[in-house]
């Protein structure tokens, strides 16, 4: 999983929410089909992914929802990088990566 993500790619993104947006690419491209599986998880109040931009809004109108580069999905923004970490090591679990790759990909957001 980490020779897809470009560590030079990440490395010129200032911001989380361009890298977040990165790893969620290449994760999608890794395992199309595990990541639809995975991109149930929510958190206590809101839903993290949809494919429809107006369901995250529904969940709360600060969420910023962008669209997933590469993906049918869109997924919330608003949050700061502690809780963009906690959503891909929660995809990424579901997903059914190691332990090890997951705090590798995530120690990159």
């Amino acid at each position: 999983m980490t020779k897809l993500i470009d560590d030079a790619q990440l490395a010129k993104e200032e911001s989380a929410i361009a890298r977040f947006m990165l790893i969620l690419s290449a994760l999608y491209r890794a395992q199309p089909e595990v990541f639809s599986r995975g991109a149930d998880i929510k958190g206590r109040k809101r839903i993290y992914f949809a494919e429809d931009p107006q369901a995250l809004l529904d969940n709360g109108k600060t969420t910023k929802p962008k669209p997933v580069p590469e993906t049918p999905y869109w997924v919330i923004t608003n949050t700061n990088t502690g809780r963009k970490r906690l959503i891909i090591e929660q995809l990424m679990q579901a997903m059914g990566y190691s332990a090890e790759t997951i705090a590798e990909v995530c120690n990159k957001v």
